[in-house]
Protein backbone atom coordinates (compact mmCIF):
# COMPACT_ATOMS: atom_id res chain seq x y z
CA UNK A 1 0.00 0.00 0.00
CA UNK A 2 2.79 2.20 0.83
CA UNK A 3 4.35 2.27 -2.43
CA UNK A 4 1.42 2.30 -4.73
CA UNK A 5 0.34 6.05 -2.51
CA UNK A 6 4.37 7.05 -3.35
CA UNK A 7 3.68 6.04 -7.14
CA UNK A 8 0.17 8.10 -6.60
CA UNK A 9 2.05 10.99 -5.62
CA UNK A 10 4.83 10.71 -7.79
CA UNK A 11 2.58 10.99 -11.10
CA UNK A 12 0.67 13.32 -9.56
CA UNK A 13 3.69 15.35 -8.26
CA UNK A 14 4.38 15.37 -12.29
CA UNK A 15 1.12 16.41 -13.10
CA UNK A 16 1.23 19.60 -10.90
CA UNK A 17 4.35 20.41 -12.07
CA UNK A 18 2.95 21.68 -15.20
CA UNK A 19 0.37 23.63 -12.60
CA UNK A 20 4.19 25.41 -11.36
CA UNK A 21 2.85 27.45 -14.57
CA UNK A 22 0.63 30.03 -15.68
CA UNK A 23 -2.57 30.06 -17.48
CA UNK A 24 -3.00 33.25 -20.57
CA UNK A 25 -5.95 34.20 -22.49
CA UNK A 26 -5.04 34.02 -26.00
CA UNK A 27 -7.00 37.56 -26.28
CA UNK A 28 -4.61 38.55 -23.82
CA UNK A 29 -4.74 42.29 -24.15
CA UNK A 30 -8.51 42.01 -22.69
CA UNK A 31 -7.25 41.03 -19.34
CA UNK A 32 -3.99 43.20 -19.03
CA UNK A 33 -4.31 43.55 -15.74
CA UNK A 34 -3.22 39.35 -15.42
CA UNK A 35 -0.03 40.50 -16.80
CA UNK A 36 0.79 43.99 -16.59
CA UNK A 37 0.16 45.86 -13.87
CA UNK A 38 0.88 49.03 -15.55
CA UNK A 39 -2.71 48.63 -16.89
CA UNK A 40 -4.42 49.67 -14.90
CA UNK A 41 -6.31 52.52 -15.76
CA UNK A 42 -4.72 52.73 -19.30
CA UNK A 43 -7.98 52.85 -21.25
CA UNK A 44 -9.89 55.08 -23.25
CA UNK A 45 -12.31 56.08 -20.19
CA UNK A 46 -12.94 56.49 -16.83
CA UNK A 47 -14.20 53.38 -15.16
CA UNK A 48 -14.33 49.79 -17.11
CA UNK A 49 -15.53 46.16 -16.28
CA UNK A 50 -14.43 43.46 -17.60
CA UNK A 51 -15.17 39.56 -18.14
CA UNK A 52 -13.29 36.62 -19.88
CA UNK A 53 -14.53 32.97 -20.08
CA UNK A 54 -12.09 30.37 -21.80
CA UNK A 55 -13.23 26.68 -22.03
CA UNK A 56 -10.00 24.70 -22.87
CA UNK A 57 -10.05 21.93 -25.16
CA UNK A 58 -13.62 21.37 -26.13
CA UNK A 59 -14.68 17.88 -26.42
CA UNK A 60 -12.28 16.31 -23.85
CA UNK A 61 -13.65 13.93 -21.87
CA UNK A 62 -13.50 16.78 -18.56
CA UNK A 63 -13.11 20.41 -18.32
CA UNK A 64 -11.11 23.25 -17.85
CA UNK A 65 -11.93 26.47 -17.33
CA UNK A 66 -10.56 29.89 -16.74
CA UNK A 67 -12.83 32.79 -15.83
CA UNK A 68 -11.50 36.64 -15.37
CA UNK A 69 -13.53 39.28 -13.64
CA UNK A 70 -11.97 43.02 -13.48
CA UNK A 71 -13.39 46.08 -12.53
CA UNK A 72 -10.97 49.28 -13.20
CA UNK A 73 -11.00 52.63 -11.64
CA UNK A 74 -9.19 55.96 -12.32
CA UNK A 75 -8.63 59.36 -10.11
CA UNK A 76 -7.68 62.83 -11.37
CA UNK A 77 -7.97 61.60 -15.35
CA UNK A 78 -10.10 64.58 -17.31
CA UNK A 79 -11.94 64.56 -20.01
CA UNK A 80 -8.89 64.52 -22.65
CA UNK A 81 -6.42 62.46 -20.87
CA UNK A 82 -4.01 64.79 -20.75
CA UNK A 83 -3.01 65.04 -17.20
CA UNK A 84 -1.34 63.13 -14.83
CA UNK A 85 -3.92 60.33 -13.04
CA UNK A 86 -3.69 57.31 -11.01
CA UNK A 87 -4.95 54.03 -11.78
CA UNK A 88 -6.55 51.53 -9.68
CA UNK A 89 -7.53 47.75 -10.64
CA UNK A 90 -9.23 44.67 -9.04
CA UNK A 91 -10.02 41.40 -10.52
CA UNK A 92 -10.67 37.82 -10.01
CA UNK A 93 -9.57 34.56 -11.56
CA UNK A 94 -10.98 31.15 -11.20
CA UNK A 95 -9.26 28.50 -13.02
CA UNK A 96 -10.13 24.46 -12.67
CA UNK A 97 -9.65 21.35 -14.84
CA UNK A 98 -9.71 17.69 -14.97
CA UNK A 99 -11.69 15.26 -12.79
CA UNK A 100 -9.78 16.15 -9.55
CA UNK A 101 -10.99 19.72 -9.76
CA UNK A 102 -7.11 21.10 -10.08
CA UNK A 103 -6.72 25.06 -9.99
CA UNK A 104 -7.31 27.86 -8.30
CA UNK A 105 -9.05 30.85 -7.10
CA UNK A 106 -7.13 34.53 -6.91
CA UNK A 107 -8.16 37.72 -5.87
CA UNK A 108 -5.46 40.61 -6.64
CA UNK A 109 -5.33 44.61 -6.33
CA UNK A 110 -3.58 47.01 -8.19
CA UNK A 111 -2.12 50.34 -8.37
CA UNK A 112 -0.85 52.52 -11.06
CA UNK A 113 0.36 55.96 -12.08
CA UNK A 114 0.37 57.51 -15.05
CA UNK A 115 2.47 60.33 -16.09
CA UNK A 116 1.74 62.19 -19.18
CA UNK A 117 4.84 63.26 -20.95
CA UNK A 118 3.32 65.35 -23.99
CA UNK A 119 0.48 66.02 -25.78
CA UNK A 120 0.58 62.68 -27.39
CA UNK A 121 2.58 60.20 -25.07
CA UNK A 122 2.36 58.71 -21.29
CA UNK A 123 4.90 56.74 -19.15
CA UNK A 124 2.99 54.09 -16.38
CA UNK A 125 4.47 51.99 -13.86
CA UNK A 126 2.16 49.59 -12.22
CA UNK A 127 2.41 47.37 -8.77
CA UNK A 128 0.26 44.74 -7.69
CA UNK A 129 -0.25 42.26 -5.03
CA UNK A 130 -2.70 38.87 -4.67
CA UNK A 131 -3.95 36.18 -2.89
CA UNK A 132 -3.92 32.71 -4.18
CA UNK A 133 -6.13 29.51 -3.14
CA UNK A 134 -5.14 26.53 -4.72
CA UNK A 135 -6.54 22.49 -4.09
CA UNK A 136 -7.81 19.99 -5.72
CA UNK A 137 -10.43 16.83 -5.52
CA UNK A 138 -9.74 13.22 -5.62
CA UNK A 139 -13.31 11.96 -5.13
CA UNK A 140 -14.18 11.78 -9.01
CA UNK A 141 -10.84 9.95 -9.83
CA UNK A 142 -10.59 5.78 -10.37
CA UNK A 143 -7.75 3.95 -9.53
CA UNK A 144 -6.42 0.77 -10.76
CA UNK A 145 -7.32 -0.86 -7.62
CA UNK A 146 -10.70 -0.45 -8.65
CA UNK A 147 -10.07 -2.48 -11.77
CA UNK A 148 -12.60 -5.24 -10.76
CA UNK A 149 -11.26 -7.29 -14.04
CA UNK A 150 -13.56 -6.47 -16.63
CA UNK A 151 -14.41 -2.89 -15.37
CA UNK A 152 -13.81 0.03 -13.15
CA UNK A 153 -15.51 -0.35 -10.10
CA UNK A 154 -16.23 2.97 -8.25
CA UNK A 155 -17.80 1.23 -5.28
CA UNK A 156 -14.43 -0.34 -4.48
CA UNK A 157 -12.78 1.42 -1.51
CA UNK A 158 -9.01 2.68 -3.00
CA UNK A 159 -7.32 3.40 0.36
CA UNK A 160 -6.34 6.94 -0.87
CA UNK A 161 -6.53 10.03 0.14
CA UNK A 162 -9.53 12.26 -1.50
CA UNK A 163 -8.05 15.11 -0.88
CA UNK A 164 -5.08 17.19 -2.08
CA UNK A 165 -4.04 19.80 0.49
CA UNK A 166 -5.22 22.96 0.33
CA UNK A 167 -2.79 25.92 0.52
CA UNK A 168 -2.94 29.87 0.12
CA UNK A 169 -0.11 32.25 -1.07
CA UNK A 170 0.55 35.52 -1.47
CA UNK A 171 2.38 37.56 -4.73
CA UNK A 172 3.68 40.54 -6.12
CA UNK A 173 4.04 41.71 -9.56
CA UNK A 174 5.17 45.05 -11.17
CA UNK A 175 5.44 46.70 -14.79
CA UNK A 176 6.19 49.34 -16.74
CA UNK A 177 4.84 50.79 -20.07
CA UNK A 178 4.83 53.46 -22.98
CA UNK A 179 1.58 55.24 -24.16
CA UNK A 180 1.43 56.81 -27.73
CA UNK A 181 -1.77 57.75 -29.37
CA UNK A 182 -1.78 60.41 -32.03
CA UNK A 183 -6.16 60.25 -31.73
CA UNK A 184 -7.19 64.03 -30.73
CA UNK A 185 -9.90 62.38 -27.97
CA UNK A 186 -11.58 58.99 -27.06
CA UNK A 187 -14.17 59.92 -29.00
CA UNK A 188 -13.10 59.10 -32.72
CA UNK A 189 -10.28 57.09 -33.87
CA UNK A 190 -9.99 58.08 -37.21
CA UNK A 191 -6.24 58.77 -38.66
CA UNK A 192 -5.46 57.06 -35.52
CA UNK A 193 -1.27 56.03 -34.67
CA UNK A 194 -1.45 54.10 -31.57
CA UNK A 195 1.66 52.27 -29.74
CA UNK A 196 1.45 50.77 -26.35
CA UNK A 197 5.01 48.95 -25.06
CA UNK A 198 4.97 47.14 -21.91
CA UNK A 199 7.66 44.62 -19.36
CA UNK A 200 6.40 43.54 -16.57
CA UNK A 201 7.28 40.80 -13.94
CA UNK A 202 4.99 38.15 -12.07
CA UNK A 203 5.27 36.20 -9.39
CA UNK A 204 8.31 37.78 -7.53
CA UNK A 205 8.15 36.21 -4.05
CA UNK A 206 8.52 32.67 -6.34
CA UNK A 207 4.94 31.51 -3.71
CA UNK A 208 5.93 27.82 -2.39
CA UNK A 209 3.16 25.27 -4.14
CA UNK A 210 3.00 22.60 -1.21
CA UNK A 211 0.29 19.54 -2.37
CA UNK A 212 1.69 17.46 -0.10
CA UNK A 213 3.69 16.62 2.90
CA UNK A 214 5.99 14.72 1.13
CA UNK A 215 7.32 17.47 -1.71
CA UNK A 216 7.00 21.03 -2.96
CA UNK A 217 7.07 22.98 -5.49
CA UNK A 218 7.74 26.79 -6.56
CA UNK A 219 5.71 29.43 -8.71
CA UNK A 220 8.83 30.94 -10.50
CA UNK A 221 9.00 34.19 -11.66
CA UNK A 222 7.90 34.95 -15.37
CA UNK A 223 8.98 37.91 -17.27
CA UNK A 224 7.57 39.05 -20.28
CA UNK A 225 7.30 41.88 -22.69
CA UNK A 226 4.41 42.99 -25.03
CA UNK A 227 3.62 45.50 -27.84
CA UNK A 228 0.15 46.33 -29.21
CA UNK A 229 0.36 48.87 -32.45
CA UNK A 230 -2.25 50.62 -34.65
CA UNK A 231 -2.15 52.26 -38.10
CA UNK A 232 -5.48 54.00 -39.99
CA UNK A 233 -5.59 53.01 -43.29
CA UNK A 234 -7.75 55.53 -44.47
CA UNK A 235 -10.84 56.67 -42.92
CA UNK A 236 -12.84 53.69 -42.92
CA UNK A 237 -9.85 50.94 -42.13
CA UNK A 238 -6.88 50.07 -39.61
CA UNK A 239 -4.33 47.47 -39.07
CA UNK A 240 -3.80 46.35 -35.20
CA UNK A 241 -0.97 44.13 -34.39
CA UNK A 242 -0.38 42.50 -31.35
CA UNK A 243 2.99 40.56 -29.39
CA UNK A 244 3.01 39.07 -25.99
CA UNK A 245 6.73 37.31 -25.05
CA UNK A 246 6.70 35.64 -22.19
CA UNK A 247 9.30 33.33 -19.76
CA UNK A 248 8.44 31.85 -16.68
CA UNK A 249 11.33 29.13 -15.43
CA UNK A 250 12.43 27.17 -18.95
CA UNK A 251 9.06 27.69 -20.27
CA UNK A 252 8.72 30.41 -22.90
CA UNK A 253 5.32 31.49 -24.95
CA UNK A 254 4.98 33.51 -28.05
CA UNK A 255 1.80 34.91 -28.91
CA UNK A 256 0.74 37.26 -31.60
CA UNK A 257 -1.90 38.66 -33.81
CA UNK A 258 -3.39 40.85 -36.63
CA UNK A 259 -6.25 42.31 -36.89
CA UNK A 260 -8.21 44.50 -39.89
CA UNK A 261 -10.17 47.01 -38.07
CA UNK A 262 -13.42 48.27 -40.56
CA UNK A 263 -15.57 51.55 -39.26
CA UNK A 264 -19.01 50.44 -39.21
CA UNK A 265 -20.36 53.66 -37.70
CA UNK A 266 -18.85 56.97 -37.38
CA UNK A 267 -18.99 59.47 -34.09
CA UNK A 268 -20.84 62.63 -34.06
CA UNK A 269 -18.25 64.61 -34.71
CA UNK A 270 -19.89 68.30 -33.97
CA UNK A 271 -21.73 67.34 -30.28
CA UNK A 272 -19.32 64.22 -29.99
CA UNK A 273 -22.08 62.07 -27.48
CA UNK A 274 -21.07 59.02 -30.39
CA UNK A 275 -18.14 56.80 -30.25
CA UNK A 276 -16.76 55.35 -33.50
CA UNK A 277 -17.86 52.05 -33.56
CA UNK A 278 -15.40 48.96 -35.06
CA UNK A 279 -15.22 45.39 -36.24
CA UNK A 280 -12.09 43.50 -36.11
CA UNK A 281 -11.50 40.65 -38.09
CA UNK A 282 -8.20 38.87 -37.76
CA UNK A 283 -6.48 36.05 -35.74
CA UNK A 284 -3.81 34.94 -32.75
CA UNK A 285 -1.45 32.94 -33.15
CA UNK A 286 1.39 31.17 -30.73
CA UNK A 287 4.62 29.81 -30.37
CA UNK A 288 3.33 26.37 -28.87
CA UNK A 289 1.42 26.11 -32.43
CA UNK A 290 -2.22 27.48 -32.08
CA UNK A 291 -3.68 29.20 -34.56
CA UNK A 292 -6.83 31.46 -33.25
CA UNK A 293 -9.23 33.16 -35.92
CA UNK A 294 -11.02 36.10 -34.08
CA UNK A 295 -13.45 38.79 -33.96
CA UNK A 296 -14.12 41.79 -31.75
CA UNK A 297 -16.77 44.37 -31.93
CA UNK A 298 -15.92 47.84 -30.22
CA UNK A 299 -19.37 49.76 -30.05
CA UNK A 300 -17.28 52.72 -28.12
CA UNK A 301 -18.20 51.80 -24.59
CA UNK A 302 -18.86 48.19 -24.95
CA UNK A 303 -17.04 45.39 -26.76
CA UNK A 304 -17.36 41.91 -27.34
CA UNK A 305 -14.41 39.21 -28.56
CA UNK A 306 -14.73 35.70 -29.96
CA UNK A 307 -12.34 33.55 -30.92
CA UNK A 308 -11.71 29.91 -31.80
CA UNK A 309 -8.29 28.12 -30.44
CA UNK A 310 -7.13 25.49 -33.69
CA UNK A 311 -4.46 23.49 -32.01
CA UNK A 312 -1.95 22.58 -35.05
CA UNK A 313 0.85 21.21 -32.74
CA UNK A 314 1.56 18.03 -31.07
CA UNK A 315 -0.96 18.71 -28.29
CA UNK A 316 -3.66 18.30 -31.75
CA UNK A 317 -3.21 14.55 -31.32
CA UNK A 318 -5.38 14.80 -27.97
CA UNK A 319 -7.09 18.36 -28.06
CA UNK A 320 -7.86 20.01 -31.05
CA UNK A 321 -9.67 23.45 -29.66
CA UNK A 322 -10.75 25.84 -27.51
CA UNK A 323 -13.34 28.88 -26.82
CA UNK A 324 -13.07 32.30 -25.37
CA UNK A 325 -15.26 35.50 -25.28
CA UNK A 326 -14.73 38.37 -23.47
CA UNK A 327 -16.90 41.26 -22.99
CA UNK A 328 -16.35 44.80 -21.43
CA UNK A 329 -17.82 48.37 -20.69
CA UNK A 330 -16.33 51.15 -20.28
CA UNK A 331 -17.27 54.57 -18.82
CA UNK A 332 -15.93 57.20 -21.65
CA UNK A 333 -18.17 59.87 -21.22
CA UNK A 334 -18.56 60.28 -17.73
CA UNK A 335 -17.23 58.97 -14.13
CA UNK A 336 -19.28 56.65 -12.49
CA UNK A 337 -17.81 58.21 -9.48
CA UNK A 338 -16.44 62.12 -10.19
CA UNK A 339 -17.88 65.13 -12.16
CA UNK A 340 -15.34 64.49 -14.99
CA UNK A 341 -16.56 63.98 -18.69
CA UNK A 342 -16.06 64.82 -21.88
CA UNK A 343 -16.97 68.36 -23.00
Amino acid sequence: MRAKLFVTWVVLGLTLHALGQDYTYTQYDKAMLMLNPSSAGNFDGFERFTSQQRNQWVGAATRFNTSFAAGEFTWKKNGFDNQSYLGMGLHAVRDVGGDARFGNNQVAATLAGHLVVSKKSKVSAGIQTSYTNRSGNFSDLLFYSQWNGSTFDPSIATNEPNQVAKFNFVDAAAGISYTFSSASSRVSKRDQRYLNVGLFAQHIAKPRLRYNDITFDRLQPKWGAHVEGEISLGNSFGLALKSLQMLQGKHYLGRYGAFLKVLFKPSASITRFKNDSYLSVGSYMSSSGTLSPCFLVDMGGLQFGFNYDIELGKISRAYRSSLEFSVSYSFTKKSLFKNSKIK
